[in-house]
């Protein structure tokens, strides 16, 4: 039986000393033009799996949510540090002319790729999504449908996901998305149900008694419950529903207050008035008029413009 407190601490202590060694490394050597550009992007490489294991095994520990949010942007700048020596090496003779994903959304990487993104949301970094998004582009030429979806309304101009990169257990989730919200909750129950056995193909699988193990967690169902303002109440005591996480960012934002602050001048329908004024939307003629800041703003569904979005007017006169 693992012993998890020991190997909390041993994964705590790697993820320390990994920090200090390239650290250490970079300064002495990351100026150099003849440094082995390979071991500049190898190193930074492991420093980044290493900070993310140590976010992982922290929650699994039962750490404060706070000192994850807190840790959050560190861990997305040793991510962009990988990518910037990633991309020098790919630059490089050394590749050979080959450029492989900082995370290959085809293959194993595609489970960290969606950590990132699930703990970006749940932790209230919704603004640092713009900076881990050019992480994962990088050599990646398909959309991933479910990270699009946690994507979209924090980084304008995404492009629509166009597959499952990695089907299982993820494409599961489609009918979650499909569904009209009042069936969302028990889709959502069965998604939970079957998460392990749909899981058996991702490198997490069967890792409960690995090293490198850091807890088994559906990070996406919790990032999918928030985003779609499901009520968790029926399956929040299931195995592998981090309801902590939940909770701590329905408590300190709502998707419609992260959409704000990227788009503060933008409201789609039935969501809360980011800030009180006039708006406006061209789903109907004349629709300009006050709004108070919660106000939930009105859909037109039979227009033929389609969704009903609003928009701050600048002439506020």
């Amino acid at each position: 039986m693992l012993d998890f407190e020991n190997h909390y601490q041993f994964i705590l202590q790697g993820a320390l000393e990994s920090y200090e060694v390239v650290a250490e490394g970079i300064a002495l050597n990351g100026h150099k033009p003849d440094f082995p550009k390979d071991a500049a992007m190898e190193a930074t490489c492991q420093r980044a799996w290493d900070a993310l294991n140590h976010l992982l095994v922290s929650y699994s520990a039962g750490n404060s949510i706070m000192e994850l949010q807190d840790f959050y942007p560190t861990l997305l700048d040793y991510w962009e540090v990988y990518a910037k020596y990633d991309r020098t090496f790919d630059d490089s003779p050394e590749a050979g002319g080959r450029r492989v994903p900082h995370l290959d959304l085809y293959d194993f990487d595609y489970s960290r790729a969606n950590q990132l993104v699930c703990m970006g949301l749940l932790l209230g970094h919704s603004d640092l999504m713009p900076r881990l998004a050019a992480i994962l582009d990088y050599e990646n030429d398909d959309p991933d449908i479910l990270i699009e979806i946690l994507l979209a309304p924090f980084v304008p101009g995404r492009p629509a996901g166009v597959t499952y990169t990695r089907t299982l257990p993820y494409k599961k989730l489609q009918k979650v998305f499909d569904a009209t919200p009042e069936k969302r909750p028990a889709l959502m129950a069965k998604y939970l149900d079957e998460w392990y056995t749909a899981s058996r193909r991702e490198p997490y699988h069967g890792q409960h008694e690995a090293p490198g193990f850091t807890g088994y967690w559906s990070w996406e169902a919790a990032a999918v419950t928030w985003l779609f303002d499901i009520d968790d109440s029926s399956y929040r005591d299931k195995s592998f529903y981090p309801a902590e996480l939940v909770d701590y960012a329905r408590q300190h934002y709502s998707r419609a207050e992260a959409v704000a602050r990227i788009h503060p001048n933008r409201c789609e329908a039935n969501q809360p008035c980011p800030r009180a004024g006039f708006w406006w939307t061209p789903a109907r003629f004349g629709s300009r008029r006050p709004f108070a800041a919660g106000d939930i703003m009105p859909a037109f569904p039979e227009s033929r413009y389609g969704a009903t979005i609003w928009y701050w007017d600048q002439h506020q006169d």
